[in-house]
């Protein structure tokens, strides 16, 4: 465990006592300005900053820097847990005993898999050599980079860099570049967005910039730096360069790294001046050209390709130039707009990078400051060593989605994140001569508006190609989408394309789609399969409301198998899909309608079966405002508080008066509901999740009988307002059903706590008071 307390471990508050033992310790370090933290931070790296608590952690090595800290202004709280940690590292704390992080070694032999599988689409190529292969080889390596590119297409490509591990200890980020690289391989014969991206842009990745940092990481040890023995002592755990305050932009000019060889962000002894950044430098300015001189004034051109991002850990954190000056970047108002759009992926807080502390010489200002090419750090997960629990089910999928964002705008990384963007495309089969249908989602909304606003638009249009590059000048529109509510007026619409067959014989086809609102937004495509006339049995009908048996107006969206399509509002809310022969699960949703699931589906071709659908209304089975506690019964201090809320007067919270507790473990649970004849039950809610990474919790758990209670979701270190719905298939017809929002610590860290608001449960059936018309067996009236 990683970033909290050790069972019956006890924090010691915040002291100015310097204390008797040698050390080392990890503390945190409390700060009332700006400044102080700033003089911290030239000399070591803060494993967490806490601007909101008013706290770094950091590791202090002895008494005499304890003494500085103190000396500086900073109260310091030792924290026992990590402490121990720092003291004993090999307590199962190494990739063996992390099985989802690759070796060095593996790393390394997984690239060489891919190149050897795919030997046009990946190659693999050694830039340079750590300090230990320049200078003991027989324990050195390559730097080697994977570039995932298809050869056979020519270029010029945009390209994009993604980097690892520059800092030793960060567990997750290298993986996370080798894992990014094997998912792409893997989609390229069947998706054709990830077909469109690898064709057509140049993916370079670097997964340890710092590998023998890394291999002394590997062992436990928080390593940080590289292994140059000229600092610090050959022998000394301090010795190394800090690799990510090296680079040759602004190196060393603004107090935002150290130049005393045995801390932490010792900058080495000149820019550049590491064999590693050396090897950096030299193949970024090869596959990216400059474009703009090396001042803080002059923009890049707004339509620049390529992209340049730098993996670290941890603080889930979205990063962007300058790390030195709280001026903007001269390009930073289209650097806000890409850092924000990729932190609505990761849910990570979206921010320029001095606002964390200062820093010079990084990797992100010098390739934005000296080429101009649009750059990025993501500060990734909760811990160094990131439990691979937490790393596989939340860090890894988040980021591979924000990864894959990057990789779509690497063409006008400065324009096209200000656009639409295009998801959920879904498409069937068509036989020779019929209509080609896709429907999508389009979509200005995708931005975290946790720190800074996005300007919001309509969706205007969208447009789609058969076979054609958008943003190629020979290309011309082959169809234009129809908004499915009927007219383009939100910045969310799902959409219709129908694209004419005739003349397009027996093949797969590559469909992009492409949004505007005042910009263009990144492409997305689809491919379709055009099959001979009669190979594929067609199911038809339309989708209606039970109640009223009227059309349904929103549409409706239905799957069968792979394929997919949706009802069309303006035409009777009819739906036609073709599949091959078969035995299918067709599943059928609409917004503010229960879902509906039919088994046993049998097709077969060449017939047509005509399958009408009604779907039932949902209604408000409980909603509660977060007004007063009629609805609940209320353990501890949960109130209705006005401190923070979505809709006025106020939200729920367990610490109404202030900071949580430690140990605590405190449940607000509801009046039994009565939820017989209902079905489609969705809980929706929204949280304000501020409590301790990975330690504090916010949970949200369901009961039928009172006594046996399921968790459905839990939240941590999630101090925006987000909307949360779950399905409650639990609860379906239950007579006594509950739900709780309960909130558990441990005792360390304390935070401001959990709020919840808005809360609703949703359902269908005779339970919303209105009964479905009566149906004949054929589904009609």
């Amino acid at each position: 465990m990683f970033g909290g307390m050790a069972a019956g471990a006890v924090e010691l508050a915040p002291s100015t006592q310097v204390p008797e033992t040698s050390g080392p310790w990890v503390v945190r370090a409390y700060f009332n300005e700006k400044t102080q933290l700033q003089e911290l931070t030239r000399r070591t790296a803060p494993w967490e900053v806490r601007h909101d608590q008013g706290y770094a952690v950091v590791e202090v090595p002895n008494r005499f820097e304890y003494s500085r800290l103190v000396a500086s202004g900073f109260r310091v709280s030792i924290d026992p847990a990590l402490t121990a940690l720092l003291a004993n590292p090999e307590n199962g704390r190494s990739v063996p005993g992390f099985a989802c992080y690759r070796t060095v070694e593996e790393t390394t032999a997984s690239m060489q898999s891919l190149v050897a599988a795919h030997p046009t689409l990946a190659t693999l190529v050694d830039i340079g050599d750590s300090w230990n292969r320049q200078h003991v080889p027989t324990t050195g390596y390559d730097l080697n980079v994977l570039k995932l590119t298809n050869a056979a297409v020519p270029g010029p490509k945009p390209r994009v860099f993604i980097m690892g591990a520059i800092h030793a200890r960060e567990y997750t980020t290298a993986e996370t570049t080798i894992r990014f690289a094997e998912s792409l391989v893997a989609r390229y014969p069947n998706d054709a967005d990830v077909r469109w991206m690898l064709d057509h842009h140049e993916l370079h990745i670097l997964p340890h910039a710092n590998p023998d940092g890394r291999k002394k990481a590997e062992l436990g040890q928080f390593w940080r730096k590289n292994l140059n023995e000229s600092y610090c002592g050959v022998t000394s755990n301090s010795r190394g360069a800090d690799l990510n305050r090296n680079f040759p932009f602004e190196w060393g000019a603004h107090g935002g790294s150290s130049g005393e060889p045995c801390n932490d962000t010792f900058r080495g002894a000149g820019a550049a001046s590491e064999p590693e950044t050396a090897a950096v430098v030299s193949y970024l300015r090869q596959i990216f050209p400059d474009v703009r001189p090396p001042d803080a004034s002059t923009p890049a051109p707004a339509d620049t390709p390529g992209v340049f991002i730098d993996l670290h850990s941890y603080g889930r954190l979205v990063l962007w130039p300058w790390g030195f000056s709280e001026n903007p970047a001269p390009n930073g108002t289209a650097l806000a707009t890409l850092g924000r759009r990729l932190a609505w992926f990761n849910e990570y807080t979206p921010q320029q990078s001095v606002s964390l502390y200062v820093t010079d010489g990084t990797t992100k200002d010098f390739v934005y400051g000296d080429l101009g090419v649009a750059s990025y750090s993501f500060e990734l997960g909760t811990a160094f060593f990131e439990q691979c629990s937490d790393f596989e089910q939340q860090q890894l999928p988040d980021n591979l989605r924000a990864l894959e964002y990057l990789l779509r705008v690497a063409r006008k990384p400065y324009q096209e994140p200000a656009g639409p963007t295009i998801s959920d495309i879904a498409s069937a089969p068509v036989e020779v001569g019929e209509t080609i249908r896709i429907v999508a989602t389009a979509s200005d909304q995708d931005f975290n508006q946790s720190n800074g606003v996005e300007t919001v638009q309509a969706v205007v249009k969208v447009d789609a190609f058969v076979e054609q590059l958008p943003w190629s000048p020979l290309s011309t529109i082959d169809a234009l989408a129809m908004p499915l509510d009927g007219s383009f007026d939100s910045a969310r619409e799902t959409v219709l394309v129908e694209i004419p067959g005739s003349s397009r014989p027996v093949g797969r086809y590559s469909v992009f789609l492409r949004a505007r609102d005042s910009v263009n937004g990144p492409p997305a495509a689809r491919f379709v399969d055009v099959v001979a006339a009669g190979s594929t049995a067609l199911l038809r009908g339309s989708v209606r409301d039970s109640v009223t048996l009227q059309p349904l107006a929103p549409p409706a969206l239905l799957k069968l198998g792979g394929h997919a399509t949706a009802s069309i509002p303006l035409q009777a809310s009819a739906y036609r899909m073709r599949a091959a022969s078969g035995s299918y699960t067709l599943e059928v949703s609409a917004e503010g309608y229960a879902p509906k699931s039919i088994a046993g589906l049998t097709l077969t071709a060449p017939a047509t079966q005509v399958l009408d659908l009604v779907l039932d209304p949902l209604c408000d089975v409980f909603n509660d405002a977060a007004v007063d506690l009629g609805n609940f019964s209320a353990q501890g201090a949960w109130a209705a508080s006005t401190n923070r809320f979505v809709s006025a007067p106020s939200s729920f919270t367990e610490s109404p008066s202030g900071n949580y507790g430690n140990n605590a473990n405190l449940a607000l649970t509801s009046v039994p509901l009565d939820l017989r004849d209902a079905h489609g039950l969705e809980l929706h809610f929204k949280s304000f999740c501020d409590t301790e990474a990975s330690w504090d919790f916010g949970r949200v758990e369901v009961t039928t009988n009172g006594s046996n209670w399921t968790q459905i979701w839990s939240c941590n270190a999630n101090a925006t307002w987000q909307d949360v719905a779950l399905p409650l298939p639990q609860l379906t017809d239950a007579a006594n059903a509950r739900i709780r929002f309960r909130f558990t610590s441990d005792g360390s860290q304390v935070r401001d706590g959990w709020s919840v608001d808005d809360i609703k449960i949703r359902g269908a059936g005779a339970v919303c008071g209105s009964l479905p018309a009566l149906l004949h067996a054929d589904g009609f009236e």
